[in-house]
């Protein structure tokens, strides 16, 4: 269970998180100057000093196993993620057989509860299940969220190349909504700082290069050499989320790619380097997946330009802030620049089925907001989802102490509202990505959608 706080830095508690967990040899009095010149052992040291505190600090945030674990979810919040009033999901529950989840997907009553649903069923909506329980009811009996027969996956990249925007926590907070409406998520780490792949808890020090994009950027002479990512593909805690994941070997990318594509001419006609990825995408996993999420690197490379030129659509979380407004205009110049370029040497057009750019990090408290978003939404015109904002929030800054997203929290120990307006923000966000996917990626009409959502479409969703 992830229980996050809302204590002020200075003191022993924060984000849930007993600090006496650091050790006393790992806190220092900062100095600024040194008396002696640092050294590159100097800064290994240092190096491996922050992740000791790191791995601190996370032990204690996941315990007792020091590992993160996906939360559990009670009657109460299943009944809302299916759509379903508390006494309809409490009647379904009690029908498991007839979805074949009678076995391991409905706990049994607690002592004293009624055995039968009643008016006022009282504890029996907080009997827990699990992420992979809560998923697989709602698959059952929720809205009809899924692919339409034939279509292939909708792969999204979440980008922009000012760092500090919130894009790593979008890319895997939308994957996580993403599953939690019943979709099979396979997200992309492409990212050399791998913040994606540490938020999903997997170590990405430990993470050996044969399991990133990497093997892809080789030439086929290379040693490790893929034209596949299926073998890069690992399980993560979140059910219905997977991962290729990422770390500073994609560094290594931005070599290899270059180097293929010079001598593409004699060794491999037709490489075109923006394409590998892409390439890789159409070896089955856009059938074998709905969504394919791509944390993408804050800089123009050659990784990223595969991101995008394997993407169906683009995210850009986008801060009203005018300084951040100037960065996306350079960003959009630089890409459709580099992007046209290459195009005229792919192997086959390129477009996107939609594109949008989501005010994130809003605060309301400060004055500029209301004008800078009023400027966001006269520059970006339709391109601006206007009816999404990501808060700026204590819920989300804090859980990045513990690499936790507001969809990893049981509990919040600070102010309910505080939790509530950052997960629903990015609830509304998953379900605005969805809903432009279905009508422009999908080809479905409006009112196909509706009827879907309304549920007319699932044979299980009566009660």
């Amino acid at each position: 269970m992830t229980t996050i706080g809302s204590d002020p830095l200075d003191q022993t508690q924060i984000s849930g998180i007993d600090l006496s967990a650091i050790s006393p040899d790992q806190i220092a009095m900062v100095t600024p100057g040194r008396n002696a010149p640092v050294t590159f052992d100097d800064l290994r040291d240092l190096e491996e000093h922050i992740h000791s505190v790191i791995d601190s600090v996370r032990s204690a945030g996941h315990s007792p196993t020091g590992m993160k674990t996906a939360p559990r979810i009670n009657a109460t919040q299943l009944a809302k993620l299916c759509r379903k009033s508390n006494t309809t999901m409490l009647r379904l529950l009690d029908r498991a057989a007839e979805f074949g989840l009678a076995d391991g997907h409905n706990p049994p009553p607690m002592e004293g509860e009624e055995t039968a649903p009643t008016k006022g069923a009282g504890n029996r909506q907080r009997r827990m299940f699990t992420l992979q329980q809560a998923i697989d009811w709602i698959r059952h009996v929720g809205p009809m969220y899924r692919r339409p027969n034939g279509a292939q996956a909708c792969t999204v990249a979440v980008g922009n190349f000012k760092g500090g925007v919130g894009k790593t926590v979008m890319a895997t907070c939308v994957a996580q909504g993403l599953s939690l409406l019943g979709y099979r998520v396979l997200c992309i780490d492409l990212d050399p700082q791998g913040s994606m792949t540490s938020l999903f808890d997997i170590d990405r020090y430990g993470i050996e290069d044969s399991q990133t994009f990497l093997p892809l950027a080789l030439r086929p002479s290379d040693p490790g050499y893929r034209d596949s990512l299926q073998e890069s593909i690992q399980e993560t805690y979140w059910y219905g989320c997977d991962i290729v994941a990422g770390n500073s070997a994609l560094f290594g990318g931005e070599f290899f790619l270059p180097l293929r594509q010079m001598e593409a001419a004699t060794k491999e006609p037709s490489f075109r380097f923006m394409e590998v990825l892409d390439r890789a995408l159409d070896n089955g996993l856009r059938d074998e997946y709905d969504y394919i999420v791509i944390d993408t690197p804050p800089a123009l490379s050659y990784i990223t330009m595969n991101a995008y030129w394997a993407a169906d659509a683009i995210l850009m979380p986008l801060p009203a802030e005018g300084i951040d407004l100037v960065s996306s205009a350079q960003f959009w110049s630089m890409f459709t620049s580099l992007a046209s370029t290459a195009a005229a040497s792919a192997s086959k057009p390129k477009s996107f089925s939609w594109i949008a750019a989501v005010p994130s990090k809003i605060d309301h408290s400060k004055g500029r907001t209301k004008i800078n978003l009023k400027v966001m939404q006269s520059a970006y015109q339709g391109y601006l989802l206007g009816n999404v904002e990501i808060p700026e929030s204590a819920a989300i800054g804090n859980g990045g102490v513990t690499l936790n997203t507001v969809y990893d929290m049981e509990s919040y120990a600070g102010s309910a509202k505080t939790y509530a307006r950052p997960r629903e923000a990015f609830d509304r966000l998953c379900e605005e990505v969805d809903y432009l996917t279905r009508l422009r990626k999908w080809g479905q009409t409006p009112e196909d959608i509706e009827r879907d959502l309304q549920g007319a479409s699932n044979p299980n969703n009566g009660a």
